[in-house]
């Protein structure tokens, strides 16, 4: 009997990937631990769609698409919303004793013998997309959610009277999904239900941060999702002080303390994902502001290959963090994706071979192997003083959360002239105004030329809603500008927008992406560094020399690829 093919070998004959990319995934995959169809997908050498239909055909499951298929709503309420998203699963239909479901892994026997255990029936599979099926979890276990309004009612029923007893159920990290969104009044502490409530909707919402910013009659909450707030809820003024005090008392803050800004942190678990919350409070004269950011603690990191970065791009990019010394700089403004950008890089980079140290300011994700510390100046460490401490730790790779001055600049020069490779940020608008930025602070041009390898200036761009998109054909004036600096085509130009949806809240946008400029620093750009030229003459020859694309180009060639649009490319790079 022949030997059954493995699913590599089956994608090969299909000529779906070739024998070289199944290398390379199998390789990526035992690093990385993801199973071979997420690694061949992650690595752009095929679509997921196409790749679970192979494994549908593998296997002989049937793949379904979930964008069309009607699901039956009251089968779908036979697993919990918490199982369905634990496992990325949903309850397609049910004919006698067996329920079929749609999975992404149908090599997950945990999952399924949890389920038979739950349902206590036969399980059958399909194979659908991680994507459609996360999907599917929003628009039909949506009730839940969508009760966020009516539950919200049923609080302000209750007494909101601050205390500054901490409550029974605090502790530093607690479960927001053993309190399931209930239909009924509450008889739990209403302060402490709603935050729970409102915390759980911004996470599943995708929300960066949370503002809870009080006027003079009521108390307004606004998420930060992709970049921009938008208002999720109005609440009475009333509630204020007990919700502030209760974030306070989670936070470890001193809740009487009204007139001064704090800054504190706690932990939550939601559907089996750590999250860390950051508190900052600011007095205003309503009362006070209270910002909540949430870093996801168990997401996978960024690799670079998903960041958005052109191919050419990325190739440069990786071909300098393979130096052995050195600086690497990532520049942009305040939230333009650079941490993730150096947590991608270290991401790549990080081995047992190897001694990285970090300093920041502060914190945002812990990584494996790699020795993280965050800047503490009530004990006297700063990032010029802790970068001396690091020096003295045989380090092989240093990062540094930003550099903000002479000292911290001299400091990483002399590492990288002793055979160390430095990575950190600068605020600059665009990559060689990284060079005039370092001469402003005092470092003289001879050391930049000799250290700085490369520049790396980005910034985040909102991707199209898929749900939504829609072609549409450009007037003159934006072909103009296309063809002028992106585009090479006489043709009519065909671009993409999204006209608005529920899936992206009616913005026409869903995620974001990075649009890049990449200085390496060459022979000629040293030359031009020693000689102190301008940031435009550095800028100039560089894109003659060095392969140079500006961000705003970068972001035109992604707007006529359709994934982003020309609105968004001049909000951020014009």
């Amino acid at each position: 009997m022949e030997e059954k093919k493995s699913f590599g070998d089956f994608l090969i004959g299909l000529g779906v990937i070739t024998a070289e990319q199944l290398k390379k995934a199998s390789q990526e995959q035992r690093q990385k631990g993801e199973r071979l169809e997420q690694t061949i997908v992650r690595l752009g050498f095929a679509k997921e769609e196409l790749v679970l239909h192979c494994l549908a055909d593998y296997f002989n499951l049937p793949y379904v698409d979930l964008d069309t298929y009607l699901i039956d709503e009251k089968v779908v309420k036979t697993i919990s919303e918490e199982m369905a998203r634990r496992h990325t699963l949903i309850p397609l239909f049910k004919i006698g004793n067996t329920l079929t479901i749609a999975m992404t892994n149908p090599l997950n026997l945990l999952a399924l013998d949890e389920l038979r255990n739950k349902v206590k029936t036969e399980v059958e599979i399909a194979i659908s997309t991680e994507k459609k099926i996360k999907k599917a979890i929003e628009q039909h276990y949506g009730a839940a959610t969508a009760g966020l309004e009516q539950t919200l009612q049923n609080l302000m029923k209750g007494n909101f009277t601050a205390s500054s007893e901490e409550p029974s159920d605090y502790k530093k990290t607690y479960d927001l999904v053993m309190k399931e969104m209930p239909t009924g009044p509450i008889d739990e502490a209403p302060a402490a239900r709603m935050l729970d409530l409102v915390v759980m909707q911004a996470i599943r919402d995708r929300a960066s941060d949370i503002h809870f910013e009080p006027d003079e009659k009521a108390l307004r909450v606004r998420f930060r999702i992709d970049g921009f707030l938008y208002e999720s809820l109005t609440l009475p003024k009333q509630i204020h002080p007990a919700l502030t005090s209760r974030i306070k008392i989670l936070a470890e803050m001193d809740i009487a303390e009204t007139r001064l800004p704090q800054d504190g942190n706690f932990n939550v678990k939601m559907e089996k994902r750590g999250f860390e919350i950051r508190v900052s409070t600011f007095p205003t004269i309503y009362g006070e502001n209270v910002v909540l950011r949430i870093l996801d603690q168990t997401s996978p990191l960024f690799q670079l290959e998903e960041l958005g970065f052109s191919e050419e791009t990325l190739g440069h990019f990786k071909q300098l963090v393979r130096k052995t010394s050195g600086i690497i700089l990532v520049t942009g403004p305040t939230g333009s994706g650079k941490t993730t950008t150096l947590y991608a890089l270290l991401n790549m980079i990080n081995s047992k071979e190897k001694n990285i140290i970090t300093i920041e300011d502060p914190v945002e994700y812990r990584l494996a192997l790699i020795r993280q510390t965050q800047i503490n100046p009530k004990a006297g460490i700063n990032f010029a003083t802790g970068l001396r401490s690091i020096l003295r730790q045989d380090p092989d790779i240093i990062m540094i959360g930003e550099i903000r001055d002479l000292e911290t600049s001299e400091i990483a020069m002399q590492a990288a002239l002793t055979g160390h490779l430095v990575l950190s940020t600068l605020h600059t608008n665009d990559a060689p105004e990284a060079i005039s930025r370092l001469v402003d602070i005092g470092v003289e041009p001879y050391l930049i030329a000799s250290c700085v390898v490369g520049v790396l200036a980005q910034r985040l761009v909102r991707t199209i809603c898929p749900d939504c998109k829609t072609p549409y054909q450009a007037d003159p004036a934006t072909f103009n500008d296309l063809n002028g600096e992106g585009g090479s085509s006489k043709e009519p130009l065909t671009l993409y927008r999204g006209k608005g949806c529920k899936h992206c809240k009616h913005s026409g946008y869903w995620g974001r992406t990075g649009i890049y400029e990449l200085l390496l620093v060459n022979e000629e750009i040293k030359k031009l560094i020693s000689e102190k030229a301008s940031t435009q003459v550095i800028r100039e020859v560089a894109r003659k020399t060095a392969g140079l694309v500006p961000l705003r180009l970068d972001g035109l060639q992604k707007v006529l690829k359709g994934i982003t649009t020309l609105d968004e490319v001049d909000r951020v790079a014009n």
